[in-house]
């Protein structure tokens, strides 16, 4: 466990090296749009509701239980730390959901980047003096983007999405079988729910700025 913990903190640590751009806080948001088309297109903003309330309900707490049985200790919330690592899984694995936190970071990053409001919709983000700091913005919002990215390299999401948790890849077979048995499976889960907390704050940069222009609220009962 200790070596694990070590080689988790690397990892962030560099990942956390990543961030070099400094954000003035509070920061504000403005959009304009004269295109003959609605301020956000149909899979703008479906992209745009469906990460918000994905990212609301994400696990915050990512405590692994470790239980005692017969002198042999387990992992005692297998079941919460299988549900924690699916409920990531559109956002940092299946590259062709539309809330991959690439193709999020991509129809974010082309409205921060376009001048002429009369081809779609420009964002413009000023500080509490309305200075114009879109190109602090985009520097540091990019560097979110890499630091997830960093830190997605040298884990195995790809083995435990498709040989584990939500399909059963032939090619992974032997491996989750070893890994099962042998009790190193314990160590792989722990692992991968251990960076989420990092990872979740990376994409928690993406937040504000969707909820900017789409904010949908739970209706009661």
């Amino acid at each position: 466990m200790k070596v694990l913990q070590a080689e988790i903190d690397q990892v962030i640590s560099r990942a956390e090296g990543l961030l070099k751009t400094e954000l003035p806080n509070p920061v504000q948001f403005e959009f304009v749009n004269s295109a003959p088309r609605d301020v956000l297109t149909d899979y703008e903003r479906a992209q745009s509701v469906s990460f918000l309330t994905r990212y609301e309900h994400l696990p915050t707490d990512y405590t692994v239980e470790i239980v005692e049985r017969k002198g042999a200790h387990f992992i005692g919330n297998m079941d919460f730390l299988r549900h924690a690592l699916n409920e990531f899984r559109p956002l940092i694995q299946n590259e062709q959901d539309s809330v991959y936190y690439q193709k999020v970071h991509g129809v974010w990053y082309a409205m921060l980047t376009l001048e002429d409001p009369s081809k779609g919709t420009t964002i413009r983000v000023y500080d509490r003096e309305r200075k114009d700091v879109t190109a602090t913005f985009i520097a540091w919002l990019s560097e979110r983007n890499r630091a997830i990215s960093y830190v997605l390299q040298p884990l195995e999401y790809k083995y435990l999405y498709n040989g584990i948790l939500q399909h059963s890849d032939p090619d992974y077979s032997q491996r989750f079988i070893e890994d099962y048995t042998s009790g190193e499976l314990n160590y792989v889960l722990w692992k991968h729910v251990h960076v989420l907390g990092f990872i979740r704050e990376m994409l928690g940069s993406y937040y504000p700025l969707l909820k900017f222009l789409t904010s949908p609220t739970p209706g009661a009962l």
